[in-house]
């Protein structure tokens, strides 16, 4: 246990210093260099919410799995047909693509939905609410996001226009992976995952509103 309060304290540290450090970078003349180091910022968030995770067995690895697996599978229909979330493309600061979605997608898909859950974990409801909650949490969260999305190539939207569509479908397919994630059988507890959620919702809506405001 006292492990496992050495390593949450540690992990918050590293991820409101990467953050705040980012920002900074991001509002600054030090942008170029934050764009590149996205992929890396996601994917040290990603170990440290899998090193809190206070219990593994096999459904916690197939939620993990399926959910990275869904989510780029969702993205790829959605880029080359449209009929998703609308029509937009994939710049280059997500890092490499396969069918034309960075293969980091995936991993960004499961960090929002793990995270959110975690928090819809603190509400006195059945399950039913806190999917309909998280997946209400993830909608805010993109529209704080989208902005800043737009503004550092991480994708583009047909003629600078973000359609109604994308919240949408992200809320429909968010409710069908926060539905998986409240009825798998493993312990969701998580305390970091928690905070690894608000630190990214701040960090989007500050620089989201920095962005309008330029």
């Amino acid at each position: 246990m006292e492990l496992n309060k050495h390593v949450y304290r540690i992990s918050v540290i590293i991820l409101i210093i990467i953050y705040g450090v980012g920002l900074i970078g991001f509002l600054t003349i030090y942008k170029d260099l934050m764009i590149g180091l996205t992929p890396f910022t996601l994917l040290l968030s990603l170990v440290l919410l899998l090193i809190n995770q206070q219990e593994w067995n096999r459904f916690v690895i197939l939620f993990i799995f399926s959910i990275m697996a869904g989510g780029f599978a969702v993205e790829v229909i959605g880029v080359e047909t449209g009929m998703l979330f609308g029509h937009y493309s994939y710049g280059d600061t997500l890092g490499i693509r396969l069918l034309n979605v960075p293969l980091l997608i995936g991993v960004n898909w499961f960090i929002l939905v793990f995270s959110s859950g975690m928090i819809s974990r603190l509400l006195k409801v059945n399950r039913f609410w806190r999917a309909l909650f998280a997946a209400s949490l993830m909608v805010a969260l993109d529209v704080s996001l989208e902005p800043v999305a737009i503004a550092f190539d991480f994708w583009s939207w047909e003629n600078n226009i973000i359609p109604l569509q994308n919240y949408v479908l992200w809320f429909i397919v968010s409710l069908i992976f926060h539905w998986a994630f409240q009825s798998l059988n493993f312990k969701r507890i998580n305390r970091f995952a928690v905070i690894l959620f608000i630190v990214q919702w701040v960090f989007f809506m500050v620089l989201s509103f920095t962005i309008n405001f330029q």
